[in-house]
């Protein structure tokens, strides 16, 4: 019990792994469920840019005591994967996915991605704002290039928000100090609703964004569209 009161940052997304995993094994087709896992490595993927949020944005407690750990695999794999269980619960049996990875157009996506977010970051605008305008900018970049996609861009922005808060606010009750991590003298690290504003901000824009991100990976389609 003590190990787990001083790493809620791990053992907040320990729960929501345990909880969304076999939701959605037990919730979603095959595919969409293969979709689901697929997803949160993809995301789970961008952990080592977490060092770009260190100490500015937040300085969260992690096992080991390392810049970068375990807690940074889980907690972004976990978020979009549960992100998209969510929008696949708003389509259920609409939506149809391959699941056929084009690695080439993984690694063009994936390049430009890093290499806004670097920019941006070396404008110093710093790493939260620097990933917003990121993902604002490829979203409307995807809708541009499929505007077929826009309704898993739409379910996520009004589903994944509320969920998230709901996650945030169970683990701020569960480890109340756990909200002292977060830098609140930084204007994205600052509370409210009891909430960062970073915090917020990152789930309505990663909402439209990765369910998108993922739709256009994975190559998911509406079954009108198949």
């Amino acid at each position: 019990m003590t190990i787990i009161k001083i790493f809620p940052y791990l053992f907040a997304a320990l729960l929501c792994l345990v909880v969304f995993l076999p939701a959605g094994k037990l919730l979603l087709t095959r595919d969409q469920w293969r979709v689901m896992i697929l997803s949160g490595l993809a995301n789970a993927a961008s952990f080592p840019f977490i060092v770009f949020f260190e100490t500015e944005y937040w300085n969260p407690i992690r096992l080991g005591g390392w810049i970068v750990g375990v807690e940074d695999l889980v907690c972004p794999f976990t978020m979009a994967a549960g992100g998209w269980l969510v929008v696949s619960l708003f389509f259920r049996n609409r939506i149809f996915a391959n699941v056929h990875i084009s690695w080439q157009r993984s690694r063009i996506m994936g390049s430009l991605s890093v290499g806004l977010f670097l920019l941006f970051y070396l404008m110093k605008l710093g790493g939260m704002t620097s990933l917003l305008l990121c993902c604002a900018t490829f979203t409307v970049l995807l809708l541009i290039n499929n505007k077929t996609l826009w309704p898993f861009a739409l379910a996520g922005m009004v589903g994944i928000p509320p969920l998230y808060f709901l996650v945030v606010k169970v683990d701020f009750w569960l480890w109340p100090d756990f909200v002292s991590q977060w830098n609140k003298n930084n204007f994205w690290g600052a509370t409210i609703m009891g909430l960062p504003r970073g915090e917020i901000t990152w789930s309505m824009v990663f909402g439209a964004y990765w369910p998108l991100l993922t739709a256009h990976l994975f190559d998911v389609r509406f079954s009108k569209d198949r």
